[in-house]
């Protein structure tokens, strides 16, 4: 026979977030408009756990389930009973089936444990790298902003300055907790991809510099340009004027992310993040006039010698 036993969990029965089962726990991160934050990851307000589910007559107790969604039932294995007590000692006590389910996403898991007489259900073990892909998905990075030179348009052939706000250009982090287990994701910004709009790219190492109108042309050095070989001629255009198209641009920036564990072991790579913005840029085809020539004299008429 097996007796079920219903328990609101109150702290670290996060089951999401066990290895090997789905990655569904909510998190809200605070301060994540900075470069840092900390999210908790499935942490009530309290609640009372019920009574031993070993002892006889065990059940569910307390009002209150806190903020926490999941919900473990436990159901006394009477035949692994028999077997006898759990290895590393003989502390009077039962095996259970505990099956966790969260009633927000219909997430579950299910594992077997040995419960002592007297005692309050363990806690599922916590995977750190999936308590640091919930921190990694509360990073709020920003979008860039683009900005080029020339700004009113852009000749054929001229290189064009490519540049975004320097001041994105540093690490973001969060922080996410399940219980004891912290971890933290880093976001390091690493390269701006450019997509041009006429079917070009340009990769740049950084946030690209500024071009400065107050100072010459010959002074100033960029490693982030890109020169148009055609017009945007025929373009969309927001007045509809096909000789006022601009090329559609887009501006991305990669972000490797990295995360290390408080209270548990590991650490090393997450998937990359990116974030991009959009942007037109008109491109004329310049006609020139080659005025640095002289004209070849008259030709002087022929001598016809004098005349009578």
């Amino acid at each position: 026979m097996h007796r079920s036993l219903i328990f609101p969990m109150a702290l670290a029965a996060t089951a999401a977030l066990l290895t090997g089962t789905a990655e569904s726990a909510h998190a809200g991160a605070s301060g994540s408009d900075g470069p840092g934050g900390t999210v908790n990851v499935g942490a009530g307000s309290g609640g009372a756990q019920g009574g031993a589910p070993g002892s006889p007559g065990g059940g569910g107790g307390g009002s209150g389930q806190g903020t926490n969604p999941w919900t473990c039932i436990y159901t006394d294995l009477v035949l692994n009973n028999e077997g006898g007590v759990a290895p590393g000692g003989p502390t009077p006590g039962a095996w259970y089936s505990v099956t966790c389910n969260d009633r927000l996403t219909g997430a579950q898991t299910t594992q077997t444990e040995w419960v002592p007489d007297q005692s309050t259900p363990s806690s599922p073990a916590v995977d750190p790298r999936s308590v640091a892909l919930q921190a990694e998905r509360s990073l709020a990075l920003p979008a860039p902003a683009s900005h080029f030179n020339p700004t009113a348009m852009s000749v054929v052939n001229l290189p064009t300055w490519l540049w975004i706000d320097a001041g994105i250009w540093h690490p973001y982090s969060v922080t996410a907790s399940v219980g004891s287990v912290s971890a933290t994701a880093v976001a390091n910004p690493i390269v701006v991809t450019w997509s041009m709009g006429d079917g070009g790219q340009t990769t740049c190492p950084g946030p690209g510099a500024p071009y400065n109108l107050s100072q010459p042309s010959s002074g100033q050095s960029t490693q982030c340009e890109y020169s148009y070989l055609r017009s945007s001629a025929g373009q969309l255009s927001p007045d509809g004027n096909p000789d006022d198209g601009a090329f559609a641009v887009s501006a991305t920036v990669s972000w490797a992310v990295s995360w290390s564990a408080q209270g548990a072991a590991g650490g090393g790579e997450l998937p990359m993040l990116f974030t991009s913005s959009r942007s037109t840029v008109r491109v004329e085809q310049v006609q020139s006039i080659n005025s640095n020539f002289s004209a070849a004299p008259a030709a002087a008429p022929p001598d016809e010698g004098p005349t009578s």
